[in-house]
């Protein structure tokens, strides 16, 4: 399917973060509210028989992708190329490794960096790639701010209350609770990459979620947006052939066992909208692989999972947006 490019510009906090999973659900939302349940389930029926009708990624920082979870450069390979005293490090294994800690926590890498790479990527020439430019720019693998001296993001912890319905009052056991919400710097942008064939029904769909909002606490303001399709955005830099795919979404199906390749997982419950007088709002948690995940093999099928709620209608898509890379042979079997 080709590969589109949207920007997605927030209006305000976001309660919940724009994961590629918890947009393929929205999608649907918004399917079901415009065109009713029948469509819901055709377009779940298009997911299960393997010709899905678009393939979200997670949103990401304008220019940024997530930063591939390679094999760790090997100790004796790291012992010869940073203890030599006329390496990058003068020799200084302590700084050397200080530094590859702090490389390892990174969230994103510039998608030109990730282009320039991909046909023989490894840890270390990524991570002197980022030595080197960061000597000249601290924030060269940062996302950017749209303001000069303005964070891109700032997350943030809300207390709310409780209240029983009954008295009008907060609860007296468990009534108070927190919940994480995002605020983005000015005039943010995000990405969000997109395989469709039928790029106007699937902007009719975002749109509407554009209108009413994403997430948690739409009602108060939080999850509005625009969107626009990137008509700059050339795909070629993203296509082609490899030794690996790398997700750019939430991936996870009813069968893992062929997932072979490097990965970072979390478990991940999801929540039904209560659009359609849903009364149990909660699924089952399942384990799902970050965005990241470089990949040799992944499930032929089974990207709808089933059977995560009491309701058998109730599903989740977590159908993946991979893009191809190669890794550099004492990378891929290390």
């Amino acid at each position: 399917m080709p590969l589109l490019r949207y920007t997605v510009t927030p209006r305000g906090a976001f309660g919940t973060p724009m994961r590629s999973d918890t947009l393929h659900g929205h999608l649907l939302c918004a399917a079901g509210e415009l065109d009713g349940s029948e469509a819901v389930g055709e377009i779940i029926h298009r997911f299960d028989s393997g010709s899905p009708p678009f393939v979200c990624s997670s949103a990401l920082p304008q220019g940024m992708l997530p930063m591939p979870c390679l094999p760790p450069i090997p100790r004796r390979e790291f012992q010869a190329r940073y203890g030599d005293v006329s390496g990058p490090f003068g020799g200084d294994l302590f700084e050397a490794l200080s530094t590859y800690k702090a490389f390892r926590k990174l969230p994103y890498v510039p998608q030109l960096v990730w282009t320039d790479l991909r046909s023989c990527m490894s840890a270390a020439d990524l991570f002197e790639r980022w030595a080197t430019e960061t000597k000249a720019d601290k924030e060269a693998f940062k996302p950017r701010p749209a303001q000069r001296g303005d964070a891109w993001k700032v997350d943030h912890v809300e207390a709310h209350n409780s209240i029983d319905r009954n008295t009008g009052s907060v609860l007296q056991e468990g009534g108070l609770y927190l919940s994480d919400a995002t605020f983005y710097g000015s005039r943010v942008k995000l990405d969000l990459y997109v395989r469709t064939e039928e790029p106007e029904q699937f902007e009719r769909l975002i749109r509407h979620i554009a209108e009413t909002g994403f997430g948690r606490d739409r009602s108060t303001g939080k999850g509005w947006f625009d969107i626009e399709r990137d008509l700059s955005f050339d795909a070629v830099h993203l296509k082609g052939t490899g030794t690996h795919r790398m997700s750019l979404s939430v991936l996870s199906a009813q069968d893992m066992s062929e997932v072979r390749g490097w990965y970072r997982t979390f478990p991940k419950t999801g929540r039904t909208w209560d659009g359609f007088g849903e009364h149990n709002p909660f699924k089952k948690t399942f384990l799902a692989l970050e965005e990241g995940a470089v990949l040799e093999s992944l499930p032929a099928k089974g990207y709808v999972l089933h059977g995560v709620h009491a309701d058998p209608k109730v599903v989740q898509v977590t159908w993946p947006l991979t893009i191809a890379l190669t890794l550099q042979p004492t990378e891929a079997a290390a």
